[in-house]
């Protein structure tokens, strides 16, 4: 084979490569629900640009928010999904510790019901706790 052949299979090989990889990233892009329609064109052969993607705000926020690895290569705020997952654990925390609350209000309010109940049947004023009629 010529020089001039190898160089442009070279060329070709380079190409191909990159393009497998730029489909590969446009995949992984396409597995966050609704990001498949805000990915920028490209050309054959050309890798999905890092500027482009950046530019798009409601697509930088998907992969910030989905894909915290996506959001390092393309030098997003990988951060955003960490802190997102931390809300997320917060907030499961507090609605356990209010639940938690709840339960035990309830009780007191049965508590103090049972013994208005048991006051009242047993003839004692629940205002003035002395029994009633003397």
């Amino acid at each position: 084979m010529s020089e001039f052949n190898t160089i442009l299979e070279s060329g070709f090989q380079e190409a191909s490569a990159r393009e497998t990889f730029a489909r590969q990233i446009e995949a992984k892009i396409k597995e966050i629900n609704g990001a498949e329609h805000l990915l920028p064109a490209r050309r054959y052969g050309e890798p999905v640009s890092a500027e482009k993607i950046r530019a798009n705000l409601t697509l930088c926020t998907l992969i910030e928010t989905r894909s915290p690895q996506l959001a390092v290569y393309f030098g997003l705020d990988a951060g955003v999904a960490h802190r997102r997952a931390a809300e997320r654990e917060t907030r499961e925390l507090l609605k356990q510790r209010m639940t938690m609350i709840t339960e035990k209000t309830a009780q007191q309010n049965a508590q103090a019901k049972a013994n208005r109940e048991r006051a009242f049947h047993a003839g004692i004023n629940p205002t003035t706790g002395r029994r009633q009629g003397y």
